[in-house]
C-alpha cells in the first residue's frame, strides 16, 4: 500500500514593481547639434523637392520669377516625353550595361587584389603599392582621359565596355586600400583550417574570405555604382562620335543642347535627371545596413 505524499501550498512570487523611467532631460548642447543637423538636412534637400515639383511644372511656370513651388498644372507627360522622345530609355541601358560591368569587375578584381596584399607578402609590394598610391593623386583627368580614349580605340574598345574599362581604371585603387584594411582586421583561424584542409589560395579567398567581406563589399558597390552611373566625362569622350553610346547623364546634359525649339526644356531635363538619381537611392537603401560598417572598418582597422 503506497502513501500519499503531502505537497505544500505553492508559493506565489511577488511580482517586483517595474521601475518608472525617469524622463529625459534635453540637453542644450545635443538640441542645438539636432537642430543644426536638421537645417542643414532640409537646406540639402531643397535643391532635390524643387527639382521633383518643377519636372512636372509648366515651362512658362519655371521660368517666371513668382512662379511658385507647388505646379499650377501637374504636366506628369514631361517623364514620358523624356523616356521616348529624348531616347532616355536607350541611355537608361547604356548606363545600366556600363555601371553592371564596372561594378562586377571592381568587386572580384578588387576584392582578389585588396585579399593577396592582406595576406601575402609579395617581392616588391611596397613599391606596387606605392604606384597604386602615386596613380591616385593623379587621378581621371582630362590629361589622361584622351590618351585612354585613343588606346581603348586602337583596341577596338571604342564602345560600352571601353567605357566600363576606362571608368573602372579611375576607382578599383581606393577600394583596392578600402579591402586590404577590412581584411587585416578579420581573423586568420577560418583560413588557416581550410589550407590545412587542402585548400588553396583562390578557395582561401572564394570560400572563407569572400563572403567575410561582405561589409566592405557593400561600400565599395554603393560607391563604385554612385561613381559610374554619375560619371560625365568618359561617356562624353566616347560619345562625341557615337551618340548611341550615351549614358543617361550625358543624355540629360545634351537635351539642353538639343531643343529643338531653341529653348531649354527644364521639366524635361528635371524629368530625366530625376530618372537618374532612382537607381542610386534603391542601392543605398538596400545596402544601407553594410555601408556604414563597412566604411568605418576598411578606414581604420589596419
Amino acid at each position: 500500500m503506497s502513501t500519499p505524499t503531502v505537497t505544500g501550498p505553492a508559493t506565489r512570487t511577488a511580482a517586483r514593481p517595474v521601475p518608472s523611467r525617469r524622463p529625459r532631460r534635453i540637453r542644450p548642447l545635443a538640441a542645438l547639434l539636432h537642430a543644426v543637423l536638421i537645417a542643414a538636412a532640409l537646406i540639402m534637400l531643397s535643391p532635390l523637392v524643387f527639382g521633383l515639383f518643377a519636372s512636372v511644372s509648366p515651362l512658362d511656370q519655371i521660368l517666371s520669377r513668382n512662379g511658385g513651388l507647388l505646379p499650377r498644372v501637374w504636366e506628369w507627360g514631361t517623364y514620358v516625353q523624356a523616356w521616348t522622345t529624348a531616347s532616355f530609355s536607350r541611355y537608361f541601358v547604356n548606363s545600366v550595361i556600363v555601371t553592371a560591368l564596372v561594378v562586377l569587375l571592381d568587386t572580384l578584381a578588387s576584392s582578389m587584389t585588396g585579399y593577396v596584399l592582406a595576406r601575402r607578402r609579395l617581392h616588391g609590394q611596397r613599391i606596387l603599392e606605392g604606384v597604386y598610391v602615386g596613380t591616385l593623386f593623379v587621378g581621371l583627368t582630362t590629361a589622361t582621359l584622351y590618351p585612354q580614349y585613343v588606346i581603348a580605340e586602337a583596341l577596338g574598345l571604342a564602345n560600352l565596355l571601353g567605357i566600363a574599362l576606362v571608368q573602372l581604371a579611375g576607382i578599383m585603387l581606393v577600394h583596392i586600400f578600402l579591402i586590404k584594411a577590412f581584411v587585416l582586421g578579420l581573423g586568420t583561424e577560418m583560413e588557416d583550417a581550410a589550407r590545412v584542409d587542402g585548400c588553396g589560395l583562390f578557395g582561401t579567398y572564394w570560400r572563407i574570405a569572400f563572403p567575410m567581406m561582405r561589409p566592405i563589399l557593400a561600400t565599395t558597390v554603393i560607391l563604385g555604382f554612385q561613381a559610374s552611373w554619375n560619371n560625365y566625362q568618359v561617356p562624353l569622350v566616347f560619345s562625341l562620335a557615337a551618340p548611341d553610346l550615351r549614358t543617361l547623364v550625358v543624355g540629360v546634359s545634351a537635351l539642353q543642347y538639343d531643343a529643338a525649339e531653341g529653348m531649354t526644356p527644364y521639366n524635361t531635363v528635371l524629368a530625366g535627371a530625376n530618372m537618374a538619381l532612382v537607381p542610386i537611392v534603391v542601392i543605398f537603401i538596400v545596402l544601407q545596413r553594410h555601408f556604414v560598417r563597412g566604411w568605418t572598418d576598411g578606414s581604420v582597422k589596419g
